[in-house]
């Protein structure tokens, strides 16, 4: 293999944390840098965003989850669905994970804010301003580094050469970076922190054939159930690499049972939110209307991957060769390859029998954010394959080059309104849209 490709693919692994951070970093500055520019509504937040926010607030400020103040002052109307409960209460339908991890973010806002007061500036310490806004997001953007960080961690104690490449790949060239810079009043950056810690702590805790440590992935498992509910799915992973473990029959029941107690040990906070808003611990806002579900018997597998409306593998294509380095792992490593390849599946299936299998507004497929860990062990696995054959190796290098450039011109297209938000779309607008988006520019600068 020549050195350059070498290079292209190992180089700098023992400096991958500063070179994730950096990149985290700039992400970072990248937010920052619009905070001060004009916004429509005069929110940083916005979309989903506006119903997670009212959790942080009304648990900090007011002590409950009663959200008819947050809901008019932030008019959140205008954003999500608002309406009442059988209980009585402001409806709100979004997940209480990510608002609990904001939460030190926001407490650390209204000390700020506080402190600003008492020093004589006129500053609002009532949990709406910009102030608190950013610190959210500046949550979330901390969270996405974590992410990376425990997504490289992961691939590189199987695939050590290639785990920073692919991590930068996936960083770089699917809607990671989007909802890391332009929405990270989102929960994907707490969803897929959520989900790589579960997976780096599922692959360094393998074999799990004692209670304890199927106590601490259910904990972790837990915890991505109570940011969102449907990757909850992807505990299937470590429960039946956990059942397939050697041990008797009633050694694998004991730590089948330990990984429920450690996701319900976490995941009984969202259960009581739902019995405190919809009467019902088993009722998620999402179904109490009706007009929202899954139709399990005919689930859209084919649109949910290849559609233009947010097809996964259509706007983002380098995750085939993430889904290509999880069929070679299974080859040389069924257990692991395979198991990874289920949870892959199992949240396709999941996804494609949601009703809005489309995921709304979205930029490519982001309630898939959560397998991101699992396609950069995927990607480093591809590498790791490519690298002994020099020529197929540059190929891919460039080809992930390219894509990169590519996602960019596609958050452009899309956060600049070249396309809409929720589709649907044609072929030319998502291909050669590109070309007329940056002809458009020229023509613009030329003027």
């Amino acid at each position: 293999m020549s050195t350059t490709v070498e290079r292209g693919l190992a180089w700098g692994e023992r400096d991958a944390t500063r070179i994730l951070l950096v990149l985290s970093l700039l992400a970072l500055a990248a937010f920052l840098a619009t905070i001060p520019l004009p916004h429509a509504d005069g929110m940083l937040i916005g979309s989903d965003g506006i119903g997670y926010y009212m959790y942080v607030r009304s648990i900090a400020l007011d002590g409950d989850i009663d959200f008819a103040n947050e809901a008019e002052a932030l008019n959140a109307a205008r954003y999500i669905d608002i309406y009442r409960t059988p209980t009585g209460r402001i409806s709100n339908q979004y997940a209480l994970g990510a608002p609990l991890l904001w939460l030190p973010f926001f407490l650390a806002a209204h000390l700020l804010s506080l402190a600003l007061r008492a020093v004589g500036l006129s500053v609002l310490a009532d949990g709406y301003g910009y102030i608190y806004q950013a610190a959210v997001c500046v949550g979330s953007i901390v969270y996405g580094a974590c992410a990376m960080l425990l997504m490289h961690r992961t691939a590189r104690r199987l695939f050590p050469g290639t785990a920073l490449a692919a991590c930068v790949a996936l960083f770089l060239a699917t809607n990671f970076a989007y909802y890391l810079i332009a929405e990270p009043s989102m929960a994907h950056m707490c969803s897929v922190f959520a989900a790589s810690l579960l997976v780096y702590l599922w692959v360094s805790l393998r074999p799990l054939t004692t209670p304890a440590r199927c106590l601490t992935i259910g904990l972790a498992g837990g915890l991505v159930g109570l940011v969102r509910q449907p990757d909850a799915v992807l505990l299937l992973m470590p429960a039946l690499d956990a059942l397939l473990a050697r041990g008797t029959v009633q050694g694998k029941g004991k730590r089948l049972a330990a990984m429920a107690a450690g996701f319900f040990a976490i995941f009984w906070m969202q259960m009581l939110v739902w019995y405190i808003l919809n009467g019902d611990p088993f009722l998620s806002g999402y179904l109490l209307k009706g007009d929202q579900g899954f139709v399990w018997g005919a689930p859209r597998l084919l649109d949910v991957l290849c559609s233009t409306r947010h097809g996964l593998f259509l706007w983002h294509p380098v995750l085939l060769l993430g889904l290509a380095g999880l069929a070679l792992l299974a080859r040389q490593n069924r257990a692991m390859g395979g198991l990874l390849l289920a949870g892959f599946a199992t949240q396709t299936y999941v996804i494609a029998a949601w009703s809005a299998w489309w995921q709304g507004d979205a930029f490519g497929g982001r309630m898939f954010m959560a397998t991101l860990p699992i396609f950069a062990i995927g990607l480093a696995a591809f590498l790791q394959r490519v690298r002994s054959r020099p020529g197929l190796a540059t190929a891919s290098l460039a080809a992930i080059a390219i894509l990169v450039v590519w996602n960019a011109l596609f958050m452009a297209q899309y956060r600049l309104g070249y396309i809409s938000r929720g589709g649907p779309y044609t072929l030319r607008e998502l291909t050669w849209g590109k070309a007329e988006m940056l002809a458009e520019m020229v023509k613009r600068l030329a003027r």
